[in-house]
Formats: structure tokens, sequence, C-alpha cells
């Protein structure tokens, strides 16, 4: 008498079964963190400019995104606080400055609460056109007085071939998964009686 082996015990079922969740893992991991990170920072990841530094009378945390930065529009969010009492600044008026590689006109900027989105950070949207690094220069005015800052902001050309990578991953993972199914799908169909 033939009896059937119940799917959960077949060797081959458990390997595509865990073959699924290890994809499954992996598409959790490339793309869970950035979601996480979507809300005001434009596309992509982002860099801390300034981690809660002192600048002028002033606590700043500053990123910037997409990290890394590729010619185009680049979102700079910045966070203001009293350093004695830890309270937000919430009426600061905050200007960037970038010189591009070379020379050239600057590019300016204000960063706004409504850019933001929010009443605590304040945002600013600056195309940087040309690829290299530029040198940067944060302006900040407040109730507390006058600060100012210089960082550099790395631009370089867009890596088309991660987005690719990407994609490509979990869609080859995900496609081996069906392949493998397949495959034992079809072996066990050879030894069902007929």
């Amino acid at each position: 008498m033939l009896t059937r082996r119940h799917p959960a015990d077949d060797p081959a079922g458990r390997f595509v079964r865990a073959i699924g969740w290890l994809a499954l893992a992996i598409m959790f991991a490339l793309w869970g963190p950035r979601a996480a990170h979507a809300e005001n920072l434009g596309p992509g990841g982002s860099r801390i400019v300034f981690g809660d530094a002192a600048v002028g009378p002033y606590t700043l945390f500053v990123t910037s995104s997409p990290s890394p930065a590729s010619p185009g529009p680049i979102t700079y969010v910045v966070r203001v606080t009293d350093p004695v009492t830890g309270a937000m600044i919430r009426d600061a008026e905050i200007r960037f400055t970038l010189r591009p590689p070379g020379g050239g006109a600057p590019v300016e900027g204000a960063a706004t609460h409504a850019d933001a989105g929010n009443q605590v950070d304040y945002a600013a949207h600056i195309e940087l056109e040309t690829e290299g690094s530029w040198s940067g220069t944060l302006h900040l005015k407040g109730p507390l007085g006058e600060g100012q800052v210089d960082f550099v902001q790395q631009v370089t050309a867009q890596r088309q071939l991660n987005t690719i990578i990407l994609v490509g991953i979990p869609f080859a993972v995900v496609l081996g998964v069906f392949v493998a199914m397949w495959v034992v799908r079809g072996s066990g169909r050879k030894d069902a009686p007929a």
C-alpha cells in the first residue's frame, strides 16, 4: 500500500519554503530601512551633515538626501534647538549657499517649515547640476542670535547599476523560488501512483 507523505515532511518542500523565507527577509532588509526614512528626505537614503553640532548660539542637526548625492535636487533638513533648554527653535531664518567646484555662480536656497511639512524641521530643496565637491555654507538667524557653518557636499554621477542590482537580486531570488517549486512539484507527480 502506498502512503502519501505530507508535503511538510518533504525535504524539497522544506528547502523551497526556506528559500522563500530567505527571499522575503532579503527584500525587507533592502527596502525596509529606506521606507522608514522617506519623510522629508527625498529619494534614497540620507546623510548626516551635522549631528547635534554647536553653530553660534544653537545646536543643529542637519541631513541631506539623497545619499549619495547625484546631479539634481538635494534636500537639506535642519532641526534647530536651544542648547541650554533643549527647546526647538521654530522661528529661525535659514539659508544655504553652495558654490560649485571650479568656481561659478553660487546656488542659494532658504529652508522653511513649509518645505519640511511640519512646524519643527526646516527643509530646503536645492538644485546642484554639476558633479564634484560643492562648498556649502549654512546661515542661521534666530531669537538667540546668528550662526554660520561651512560644509562640503559631494555630488557624483548617478549609479544606475545599483538600482539594477537592488531590483534584480530580489527578483532573481523570487524567480528561483518559483522555479524550485515547479521542479519539486514536477518530481512529486512522477512519484504519485497512476
